[in-house]
């Protein structure tokens, strides 16, 4: 159900929200204050063990949760979500300590809101919610990505050093054999070097293997 008032929207759609309240408190005024705001709540969820089951079953944009204060059980089931299917995530709690605070951060809480349920102020906290999401998992890309290139070029150095070593050639000319054998074969030059490594590091500690 999505209000006639305000919309808020990702995309062209109606912002999709899955409503997680475990201990039922919340649950009025969450869910009405979503709709008034012009967000789409998929599901009143009140089993928060099924929180990453309903999350798949729905792929909501953000994930709300009205609780009393976060309990280790409900902080290790957002851990598993963020591992699973990340997602923005959105707490409205009563209580908070310093460690719980930073447990839930850590457990993929995009925005923690203690005492302070204003429906006036949904679409800000939510909104600001989901960039932050947007730039964690951006940031997280960007890491792995870089990860990647790292290992890459550390096979590629490998694979060049046993040409050199194995084969007299410079390493201009090991890197010109590895580039071509990748242009032959339609393969990524990363995994001709893999391959080199494979073939010639066996070569390389047959050669050296005491009598």
């Amino acid at each position: 159900m999505v209000s006639k008032g305000k919309t808020s929207t990702v995309g062209q759609e109606p912002a999709r929200v899955l409503l997680v309240d475990p201990h039922r408190a919340y649950s009025s005024l969450l869910n009405k204050a979503l709709i008034d705001n012009g967000y789409e709540v998929v599901e009143l969820l009140f089993d928060i063990e099924r929180m990453i089951d309903r999350a798949m079953c729905h792929h909501p944009d953000v994930l709300v949760i009205g609780i009393d204060m976060p309990e280790p059980s409900s902080i290790r089931y957002l851990a598993r979500l963020k591992e699973e299917h990340p997602l923005p995530v959105v707490m409205f709690a009563e209580k908070e300590t310093p460690q719980i605070i930073e447990q839930v951060v850590r457990a993929g809480v995009s925005a923690f809101v203690v005492d302070d349920v204003q429906p006036q102020r949904f679409n800000s906290i939510i909104s600001v919610a989901i960039e932050r999401f947007k730039v964690q998992k951006s940031l997280i890309t960007e890491l792995e990505r870089a990860k990647s290139q790292l290992a890459g070029r550390k096979v590629l150095d490998k694979a060049k050093g046993l040409l050199m070593s194995q084969k007299g050639l410079s390493e201009d000319e090991a890197y010109t054999r590895l580039r071509k054998m990748a242009m032959d074969k339609g393969l990524p030059i990363a995994k001709v070097a893999e391959n080199i490594i494979d073939v010639l590091g066996m070569l390389d500690s047959d050669t050296y293997k005491p009598a």
